[in-house]
């Protein structure tokens, strides 16, 4: 603007037969005319680029939890007939699962599940299920379907049921359909995967392992040589907490592929509630919360 200005005053100050004072003026037009258009040609990609991120903030605030669950909340009641822990809505239908808790990216935990349904035996038995699972992005997977077969005690029907792995950790809801009709909804929350290293994985998952007690753990390995390896519990610093000795306990063919799998046992004790890794052997796992 004072750029402008001051060449409106240099043409005010020219001789009066230097310029007519319309040629004075479509100067001065063609002058702001160009300055308007380099106003606009710099706000448009401005303008353009704001509107971009806009839309790519709006996605990954949608994206993040696109999926809403609406249904209860599954619980841990014992089943009335005999002295075992199932999870799911009492009266209506349960899962006994090894710890009633399920961990993700992992086959043990579902390999091999009893469902038990209560209602109306004769719209149950004989008749085909499957069991849909959907995670809060709106992840979907078919974890078991097959045939209903009689109640073994009280319930009015039962299967044996294997579950997929679910893929990822946090709040899953678990919909149980009978003749592709929904029979009962309710949502679980899958636990992170067991911590590794290259040829360890726990088999305990650690939010499950009491605060402060000496708890007996158990790893599986595909390495052998070692009657007894050294675990050293860490902090998230690196810090030495605690150093232990684990024994080799059992040996089995795996049915997978994997050949020998060994296990090891032995006891860790975390104090607190936090953040650790163990090293195994010479070999690290990531980082794991308790």
């Amino acid at each position: 603007m004072e750029e402008y200005e001051k060449l409106q005053e240099s043409l005010k100050n020219l001789t009066k037969y230097s310029l007519k004072h319309e040629q004075k003026k479509k100067i001065l037009y063609e002058l702001r005319e160009e300055r308007i258009s380099r106003k606009k040609s710099f706000v448009m990609p401005v303008l353009s680029i704001i509107g971009i991120c806009s839309v790519l903030l709006f996605l990954i605030l949608t994206n993040g939890n696109d999926y809403e669950m609406t249904t209860q909340q599954g619980a841990t009641f014992t089943l009335p007939d005999r002295n075992q822990q199932v999870i799911g809505v009492e009266g209506k239908l349960g899962i006994l699962v090894f710890k009633e808790q399920f961990v993700a990216k992992d086959l043990r935990r579902g390999s091999k599940l009893m469902l038990y349904y209560w209602g109306d035996a004769n719209s149950l038995v004989g008749k085909s299920y499957y069991v849909e699972a959907v995670n809060t992005k709106g992840k979907k997977i078919k974890l078991s379907e097959g045939t209903l077969s009689s109640g073994l005690n009280s319930e009015d029907a039962h299967t044996l049921a294997r579950f997929e792995a679910f893929p990822s950790e946090g709040e899953w809801q678990l919909s149980f359909y009978v003749e592709d009709e929904l029979f009962e909804a309710f949502t679980i929350e899958v636990l992170p995967s067991f911590p590794k290293t290259e040829h360890f994985t726990l088999l305990d998952a650690p939010k499950e392992i009491p605060i402060g007690e000496s708890v007996e753990i158990t790893m599986l390995s595909t390495v052998g040589e070692k009657q007894k390896i050294k675990v050293k519990l860490l902090d998230k610093k690196g810090n030495v907490e605690e150093v232990t000795f684990f024994e080799q306990t059992a040996t089995f063919i795996d049915g997978g592929g994997l050949g020998m799998i060994y296990h090891y046992t032995g006891k860790i004790t975390l104090k607190e509630h936090g953040t650790w890794r163990l090293q195994i052997d010479g070999e690290e796992t990531g980082l794991f919360e308790n």
